[in-house]
């Protein structure tokens, strides 16, 4: 297949998903001091018996390697209001750091990795399996800690725009 062929698909690949509406979550994980985070909208629940979800992430993700370290992550599931926070972890070449600049962590939480502030809800995992695929890698985690705030509404993400579900 042609260069240009090849192009053209990831573009009409690109605008057929974004007829997929998603929510929106970031994943953190805190490895030898330092913290990390990246939004993804590849989340989803695989199993109830154990407890496991999964995810996808570039193979370059900065994460990737911090989740071998912590052999685990959070899951955050962004509520309606938190579309800065989105934008902030999907912001290409973050390095790791001690903190998440003016993105609050919730002290108070239980677990390894960091929750963040006013998420709808939160998924402590222990890394269970990962399998690489194309240019991502397919994170599994077993859940081991979960709480959800059935007051938030969700962050919405739908045709390359957050939506909100009551309109």
């Amino acid at each position: 297949m042609g260069k240009l062929m090849h192009m053209a698909i990831q573009a009409d690949f690109k605008q057929a998903l974004s007829c997929w509406a998603s929510g929106v979550s970031v994943i953190t994980a805190e490895a030898n001091g330092l913290k990390h985070g990246v939004t993804v909208s590849s989340f989803s629940s695989l199993s109830l018996d154990p407890p496991l979800i999964l995810f996808c992430l570039n193979d370059k993700s900065r994460l990737l390697p911090m989740i071998d370290d912590a052999k685990g992550f959070a899951v955050n599931i962004l509520a309606k209001h938190q579309g800065d926070v989105s934008g902030h972890f999907a912001s290409p070449n973050r390095e790791p750091a001690e903190h998440f600049g003016d993105i609050e962590i919730d002290g108070e939480a239980s677990g390894d990795h960091p929750v963040l502030v006013g998420a709808s809800a939160h998924l402590q995992c222990v890394l269970h399996n990962k399998l690489s695929e194309g240019d991502h890698t397919i994170i599994v985690g077993r859940v081991v800690a979960a709480t959800g705030r059935e007051d938030a509404a969700p962050l919405v993400y739908f045709r390359r725009g957050y939506r909100d579900l009551s309109s």
